[in-house]
């Protein structure tokens, strides 16, 4: 006759290590855990670019270490740098569309972030920095210079760029005798005549 308590202890058993292995399976591998949810100490004594690591601790729960096992203290690397020395494609800065390339001297404050929720750095993970306008209206530098070269002495580039008076100008003059329009040519190529709302070209 088979033993109903046998069974249900090993029921019981069986339940309790599928729900435990269960739990371990929810757990989030320690190097994904944003910043957010742990302690790291950090120093700043140390040479800027030099690969250290810091000693992190769960503020709440657990994370799986390289073994699969659930930890709550655990390491992670970082290289010695203040966050605001992140290079600009680590971060996440917000967009000004109403910069102007020609003003400010081309370059406009931005609030800006770390990307990567999981990038250990010095200081504060959020600040300024000065970012490069890269506006753009959707102008093509070979539209621009293609016009420049085959129609540019009826204006068709001054035109395009939004530069009306100047395009008047070159038609009543017929592009300068050649002149502008070879000037405009080389202007455009070198990138030194740009659309006139101020935004840069669609490369």
């Amino acid at each position: 006759m088979i033993n109903v308590n046998f069974i249900l202890l090993l029921f019981i058993q069986l339940f309790g290590l599928i729900t435990s292995q269960n739990r371990f399976l929810s757990l989030t591998p320690c190097h994904q855990v944003s910043i957010e949810s742990v302690d790291c100490t950090l120093t700043s004594d140390c040479k800027y670019g030099e690969e250290l690591s810091a000693s992190c601790r769960m503020l709440n729960g657990s994370c799986l270490n390289t073994n699969q096992k659930p930890v709550s203290s655990f390491q992670r690397s970082y290289i010695c740098r203040y966050c605001y020395q992140i290079s600009l494609d680590e971060l996440a800065c917000t967009p000004n569309i109403a910069c102007r390339h020609h003003q400010n001297s081309n370059r406009y404050k931005s609030n800006c972030t770390i990307a990567d929720e999981t990038q250990l750095c010095l200081g504060s993970r959020t600040f300024y920095r000065n970012i490069e306008c890269n506006w753009t209206s959707g102008y093509k530098k070979w539209n621009a210079l293609l016009l420049s070269i085959f129609v540019g002495g009826l204006g068709f580039d001054r035109f395009y760029l939004g530069h009306i008076k100047e395009a008047f100008g070159k038609i009543f003059s017929f592009g300068g005798l050649g002149i502008w329009t070879l000037i405009d040519s080389v202007l455009i190529a070198c990138g030194y005549l740009t659309p006139d709302d101020g935004s840069v070209y669609i490369e």
